[in-house]
């Protein structure tokens, strides 16, 4: 833990200085392409980039296409889950990864610069979040997943991407906090529970039962400690589950269906469209492989 302490001690006053002088100009959504180059970087979660300094050279999936982008301080690149990048460090650049996994988020500040004719250098430093975005950030990054979807990189798009990177800033201060409550660690045991655990069978009253506490606890405790209800909780890691199994596996929807918890592939299909704003079958020939 004291590494990563140090590593935010040298990226905070990064963070600091683009979010107090800098506007955020413009973001950019990669988007899925059928292929991909060899060495892109391609995950199963989301990615935001934030350009601190100089220019970030990067190839993205683009309205289906391979597109090399040039963004400039103040820009950022959102990369979706299942799409990838490109970049090319070839340049004087300093820039911010941050990648929400689900059971937690990463920070990586790179700095790239170049002498004349030489090789670059490149340094990073990396840290981590030990739990997943919770409360707003949760919700600010589902948004930015919905504008992507709808490639919409106007204002809105701008505060959501700041907004985003003052919460997990904020995050950042809970590290040299005392340490978190016996509550807050019973909650993140269960979440983790439920991300390996989320099949048939699987509801509110067997898990408060697992843990040996009430059902009405149960759900006290998501509330407080995570801001989201048991049920929708378990929903969302459903769904990012189905999200999986639609892009890499052919299975039928009524399987999907089955092996995710959902009683039927029509009932599975209602609540994917509200969360996602796609069909089952659109979201796997957007992203199937």
């Amino acid at each position: 833990m004291n590494a990563f302490v140090n590593n935010f001690h040298q990226i905070n006053p990064h963070i600091d200085h683009f979010l107090q002088s800098t506007h955020c100009q413009k973001v950019w959504f990669a988007s899925h392409t059928d292929t991909y180059p060899e060495n892109a970087f391609l995950v199963k979660f989301s990615r935001i980039i934030y350009v601190l300094e100089g220019e970030y050279r990067t190839m993205i999936g683009y309205q289906g296409e391979h597109t090399n982008i040039v963004a400039k301080k103040g820009e950022i690149i959102f990369i979706p889950s299942q799409t990838w990048d490109l970049p090319d460090w070839h340049t004087d650049c300093r820039a911010l990864t941050v990648l929400f996994g689900h059971y937690q988020v990463g920070m990586s500040l790179t700095h790239s610069t170049i002498d004349g004719d030489k090789d670059g250098k490149i340094s990073v430093n990396k840290a981590t979040i030990n739990e997943p975005l919770q409360h707003e950030g949760f919700y600010l990054e589902k948004i930015l997943n919905d504008l992507a979807i709808s490639q919409r990189p106007g204002t809105a798009a701008k505060c959501v991407a700041e907004g985003l990177l003052r919460y997990c800033r904020e995050k950042t201060e809970a590290l040299i906090e005392p340490a978190q409550s016996a509550t807050h660690h019973k909650w993140r045991a269960i979440t983790l529970y439920l991300q390996k655990n989320f099949g048939p069978g699987i509801t509110r009253e067997t898990v408060a039962l697992e843990y040996n506490i009430s059902p009405n606890h149960l759900s006290r405790l998501f509330r407080e400690e995570g801001g989201l209800g048991f049920n929708e909780y378990l929903t969302l890691v459903r769904i990012d589950r189905v999200k999986m199994l639609l892009s890499q596996y052919q299975m039928s929807m009524a399987d999907i269906a089955i092996r995710t918890g959902f009683k039927d592939c029509s009932y599975l299909g209602r609540v994917f469209r509200r969360h996602t704003g796609m069909t089952l079958g659109e979201y796997r020939a957007s992203y199937g492989s």
